[in-house]
């Protein structure tokens, strides 16, 4: 255990990561995935094709790495390795089991173009990566794998909160970084121009206020959505994350102290999740939320199967369609949603209006039936949006001929010897 790392640990994601493991398993599939050797390949990796810095062949590298150790209170053993590359960089890979040793990896650009107290924070944002277990965590992408088309098997909703949480879990790393170098904002504000521009104080004035004010650019930006694709925050984020964290004290600061900084940066971190912005994708959105719950429902019965074909049909346009959904309390209040926004697409839609009422009628038809209270729905939607009868009857079962071509197929008898 580390006191000094143990209470900077950015609790939403915490919390978050927590619940993955939870919800979905995540630690026996990890585990599984490791004791099959896929972690070990990239350790081989690694060996195989970079350098492992002794404190006999870099003395200063390996020092470096042990005071910031030291200063971390990090006492598990890491090997630590630089590899030739020419972008500046940086991974580490979690131990492979007990009494193995953990490895950070260096490019050799990194090395070269940053100063040793850059380097400092650069370790210690890995070795925060790995007392917090992260790269452990990370291992679930792989654990997955991927079907034949090279698409990742991990079910998209988790896919989707796995990619919320890695944004979050740089800023917790980045904590440990920004303690590994005595909270010198400074310092790690010019290792965040290095890795984003390559470029040092030798081009740049380094000065917080240039990501300070690029930051209040991204909040004004109409469309977002692109921030939600990269796998780390985007820096300015970053560096106003720490700038809070020294305000309130850096090490020494109180718990009270820390919950203030982890909400305001929790308010931060939603300008990185996925959220649409064009009005003809909110609108699209919010009616096939609201119609989605209530055509799931006309039945009587909301079942597993309709659930999960929501959440998915919701993924690429909604960042929680779970929480989305549970925001909506009554029947009543999806109604009233569902008119509002048939309205706006009904004025300002062309033919998109059919494909977000075909996403209505999957949900309906996924079991491979539509009932007279589900057809009633579908049509009273089809007519909010100025769909006409037959059109609307038409795309229902074909839709419906699909699923139920899909359930003839997967009951159809084996064929075979009969032993």
């Amino acid at each position: 255990m580390s006191q000094t790392l143990d209470g900077m640990r950015f609790a939403p994601e915490r919390q978050l990561i927590a619940q993955l493991f939870e919800r979905f398993d995540l630690e026996s599939i990890i585990q599984h995935h490791i004791e099959s050797g896929g972690v070990a390949q990239v350790y081989d990796w690694v060996l195989g094709t970079q350098m492992r810095l002794t404190p006999v062949l870099a003395p200063r590298l390996r020092g470096m790495l042990d005071e910031v150790m030291r200063t971390l209170g990090f006492q598990e053993e890491v090997q630590l390795f630089v590899g030739e590359k020419p972008t500046v960089n940086s991974f580490a890979i979690h131990t492979l089991g007990e009494g193995q040793p953990h490895v950070i990896s260096l490019s050799s650009a990194m090395v070269e173009r940053m100063s040793d107290d850059e380097l400092r924070f650069v370790l210690g944002h890995e070795l925060g990566h790995l007392y917090f277990r992260h790269y452990r965590a990370f291992l679930a992408y792989r654990a997955f794998g991927e079907d034949d088309c090279g698409h990742s098997k991990m079910p998209p909703l988790l896919r989707r909160r796995m990619e919320s949480w890695e944004r979050l879990s740089e800023l917790t790393a980045d904590r440990a970084g920004f303690l590994a170098v005595g909270g010198k904002l400074q310092t790690v504000v010019s290792a965040f121009f290095r890795m984003q521009s390559g470029l040092g104080p030798e081009h740049l004035r380094i000065d917080i206020q240039a990501f300070l004010d690029q930051l209040s650019d991204l909040k004004k930006l109409e469309r977002r959505e692109l921030l939600s694709r990269f796998s780390h925050p985007v820096t300015p984020i970053r560096a106003r994350a720490l700038q809070l964290l020294q305000a309130a004290g850096g090490a020494t600061a109180s718990a009270e102290a820390m919950a203030r900084v982890d909400a305001e940066v929790a308010e931060l971190s939603k300008l990185m999740d996925f959220e649409v912005t064009h009005p003809l994708d909110v609108h699209a959105r919010d009616f096939v939320l609201a119609g989605g719950l209530l055509a799931a429902s006309a039945d009587g019965e909301f079942s597993e199967e309709e659930r999960e074909l929501l959440i998915d049909i919701l993924l690429p346009i909604c960042a929680d369609p779970e929480a989305a959904a549970a925001g909506i309390k009554s029947a009543d209040e999806a109604r009233e949603i569902l008119g509002k926004n048939a309205e706006w697409l009904r004025g300002n839609a062309g033919q998109e209006r059919f494909g977000i009422f075909r996403q209505l009628v999957h949900i309906v038809a996924v079991d491979g039936h539509i009932d007279d209270k589900e057809k009633e729905f579908v049509l009273g939607a089809a007519e909010m949006l100025d769909i006409p009868p037959k059109a609307a009857t038409e795309m229902m079962f074909d839709v419906l001929a699909g699923y139920l071509q899909s359930k003839a197929v997967r009951k159809a008898p084996t064929q075979g010897f009969g032993f």
